[in-house]
């Protein structure tokens, strides 16, 4: 071991990892991939800052390996790009000894950075991470659970491949969806959702096979491998035009395999999980089935809670400038580290 080696094993044993650290951790360990915006919408909602002090917490991660940050991604109209971050070594060791389960069993350095290279991969897992963090903060802020998650990564690992419906010639496709996770509301039925993100790209034969194979897997092997008796797959696509042609190119495809009854559980949506709100994303009508029945909601709205006479401690909020307060209680800010981070 040179003297850097042992100067950076020195500087990672030091780091001090608190309450803040540890759910940033935690989260990247979840999704896989996370940007400043994603991190601060999951776990710094109420922050006016612009991300500043959870762009302060991913680089010092970074800087001591717990984080890799991966390249920026490309620069947008207005603004700067952001750059992605995935869990490094010392990361997975921490989360290791605490218990927790890491969604990747094993870590390249060099193949996280060629993926970071693939921009319409990483913008597509990107776009998947929206949705998830917006269920997570469903179930924050609500009477909802996640009791499963597999993102497309952990789904890839199942390796589950199927004959596409009506399609005897076709050979074996494996059915990788962007994610799928279980919400429950209160007390009803959990809902399992596979979720599906378009970006306008497909074409109809290629959308069509993947309908056929969605088909021949809630069909065949979906309940066994997820221990699971409902299915719905959610699209989420760009535009009301696109949803209005993937809903009608499903309903098509589904006519022509003789599995029309199958249409109410294909629902399409255009309504953004990032400037929609979660409840909103979730709860209000905001999806079509290939059916083409009227719209829905994705989960049924929670019954509303029996209020008690029982005090109820107010929840700290947010300072409006983050920049200026050096006195608040933060949440999730660590006594003795917020002078380092700076």
């Amino acid at each position: 071991m040179n003297h850097l080696d042992t100067h950076n094993e020195h500087t990672m044993a030091a780091l001090p990892i608190g309450q803040a650290d540890d759910a940033i951790l935690r989260a990247v360990n979840r999704f896989n991939y996370m940007t400043a915006a994603q991190v601060g919408r999951l776990l710094y909602p109420s922050a006016c800052d612009e991300n500043r002090y959870v762009q302060r917490r991913l680089r010092r991660l970074a800087k001591a390996n717990y984080l890799l940050r991966l390249r920026e991604l490309p620069t947008p109209r207005i603004g700067s790009a952001p750059h992605v971050f995935t869990l490094a070594d010392q990361g997975r060791k921490y989360l290791s000894s605490r218990g927790v389960l890491l969604t990747s069993p094993y870590y390249r350095p060099s193949e996280e950075r060629q993926k970071a290279v693939d921009n319409p991969f990483m913008e597509h897992t990107l776009a998947a991470v929206d949705v998830l963090v917006a269920a997570e903060t469903l179930c924050r802020d609500y009477v909802v659970a996640m009791p499963c998650l597999l993102t497309e990564r952990q789904l890839k690992r199942m390796n589950v491949r199927v004959q596409p419906a009506g399609r005897p010639k076709a050979s074996l496709t494996a059915v990788i969806p962007d994610a799928w996770f279980v919400l429950t509301v209160g007390a009803q039925d959990p809902v399992c959702i596979a979720l599906e993100l378009d970006r306008g790209t497909e074409g109809q034969q290629h959308w069509r096979r993947k309908v056929a194979a969605l088909v021949a897997w809630a069909e065949g092997p979906y309940r066994e491998a997820f221990h699971a008796d409902n299915l719905t797959v959610a699209v989420v696509v760009p535009t009301i035009a696109r949803r209005v042609q993937l809903a009608d190119w499903t309903h098509d495809e589904l006519a022509a395999i003789d599995r029309t009854e199958l249409g109410d559980i294909f629902l399409f949506t255009e309504a953004s999980p990032v400037a929609t709100d979660p409840f909103e994303f979730f709860f209000d009508p905001l999806w079509r089935s290939a059916a083409q029945t009227a719209f829905v909601s994705l989960l049924d709205a929670p019954q509303p809670a029996v209020l008690e006479d029982t005090p109820v401690e107010p929840i700290e909020t947010l300072p409006a400038s983050v920049e200026d307060a050096e006195d608040f209680p933060w949440a999730l800010m660590d006594e003795g580290v917020e002078r380092e981070i700076e």
